[in-house]
C-alpha cells in the first residue's frame, strides 16, 4: 500500500507540473502574440499614476489606493495575455454576444447602483467586492470590437444607410440605456464619441457626418429643454461670464483646478508639496478626476 501510494503521489506530482508548465507556456505564447511595447508604455504610465495618486491622497492616507491601483494594473497584464490569446476573427463572430453582454451589465445598475456622492448613478457596488465597478468604463472597450466587427461586415459599402444605421443601433443602445439608468451624461457622450472616431477612421462619407450636425441644429429646442438646469450652465459657462461669478456652484470645480494649474507655474510646487492638492477639501477629487490639476500644481507644465 506503501509503494502503491508513493506512485499515485508522483503521477498526480508528474500531471499538475504537465499541467503548470502547459499554462505557463501558453500564459508566454499569448504574451508573445501581443504588443509588448504598447504594454511596456500602458505600465510605465501607471507607475506614474500610482505616483501621483500617493502625492495626491497624501494629506489623508493614500496606501488603500495605491493597492488598489497595483491590483488593478496586475489584473489588467492578466486580461492583456488573455484578450491576446483570443483571435479576433473569434470575437468578431460572436458580436452579438457581446451585445448582450454590454446590456446586463448596465442592467445591473437597477439592483447594485451607487452615486458615491456624484449624483450620477454609474458605479456598482456589488457584495463581496471591495471596489465599485462602472460598467460604462468597461462597455466603452466592447463598443469597439462591437463596432469594428459591424463595419467589416459592411466595408465594402461603409457609407451605405444601412451600414451607418446598423453601426449607429448599437452605439444609440448603450447611450440610451447609460442615460436612463446613471442619468451621467458626460460617459454617455463617450459613446457618441467613440461612434464618430471609428466612422470616421471606417471611412463614412463626410456627409453623414454634416447631416449629423444639421440634425442636431435643428432638433435643439427638443434636446436642449431635456437637460437639467445644472447641466445647461455646465455648457454657458464657456460663453456666459455672468453665470456664477463667484465660483459656487457650476463654476466651483473648475475654478479650483484652474488654480492649482496656475499654481504649479512652470516647474511645479514639488512632488508631496503642492498647497491645494495636499489640503484637504481645496481641490475636489485630487486623485481622481482633477488628477491632471494635481500633477500640474505639483509638476508644472514641465511635468
Amino acid at each position: 500500500m506503501g509503494r502503491y501510494g508513493n506512485s499515485r503521489s508522483r503521477t498526480v506530482m508528474h500531471s499538475l507540473g504537465q499541467l503548470a508548465r502547459r499554462g505557463a507556456s501558453h500564459v508566454w505564447e499569448s504574451f508573445r502574440k501581443g504588443d509588448m511595447v504598447l504594454l511596456l508604455l500602458c505600465l510605465i504610465l501607471t507607475a506614474f499614476g500610482c505616483l501621483m495618486i500617493a502625492s495626491a491622497r497624501n494629506a489623508v492616507g493614500f496606501t488603500r489606493y495605491v493597492i488598489v491601483q497595483c491590483a488593478a494594473a496586475g489584473l489588467g497584464v492578466l486580461m492583456f495575455a488573455v484578450v491576446s490569446s483570443i483571435d479576433v476573427e473569434l470575437m468578431s463572430e460572436h458580436r452579438n454576444k457581446l451585445v448582450i453582454f454590454n446590456i446586463l451589465l448596465l442592467l445591473m445598475l437597477i439592483p447594485f447602483g451607487t452615486d458615491n456622492n456624484t449624483g450620477n448613478r454609474s458605479w456598482l457596488d456589488i457584495p463581496l467586492i471591495p471596489v465599485d465597478i462602472q460598467p460604462a468604463e468597461i462597455c466603452k472597450i466592447t463598443l469597439i470590437v462591437i463596432l469594428a466587427s459591424v463595419m467589416n461586415s459592411h466595408q465594402n459599402k461603409p457609407s451605405a444607410p444601412g451600414s451607418v444605421f446598423h453601426a449607429a443601433f448599437h452605439m444609440v443602445i448603450l447611450l440610451g440605456l447609460n442615460m436612463a439608468l446613471s442619468r451621467d451624461l458626460g460617459v454617455s457622450l463617450i459613446f457618441v464619441f467613440v461612434f464618430v472616431g471609428m466612422a470616421l477612421s471606417g471611412g463614412v462619407s463626410l456627409l453623414w457626418f454634416l447631416l449629423a450636425i444639421g440634425a442636431l441644429v435643428v432638433s435643439f429646442p427638443i434636446w436642449w429643454n431635456l437637460l437639467d438646469g445644472y447641466q445647461q450652465n455646465r455648457i454657458l459657462i464657456l460663453f456666459d461670464e455672468s453665470i456664477d461669478p463667484l465660483g459656487i456652484k457650476e463654476r466651483f470645480h473648475s475654478l479650483r483646478a484652474i488654480k492649482s494649474l496656475t499654481g504649479g507655474g512652470m516647474t511645479g510646487q514639488g512632488l508631496f508639496q503642492g498647497t491645494r492638492t495636499q489640503t484637504e477639501g481645496a481641490l475636489f477629487a485630487q486623485h481622481t478626476d482633477f488628477i491632471f490639476a494635481a500633477i500640474g500644481e505639483e509638476l508644472g507644465l514641465v511635468g
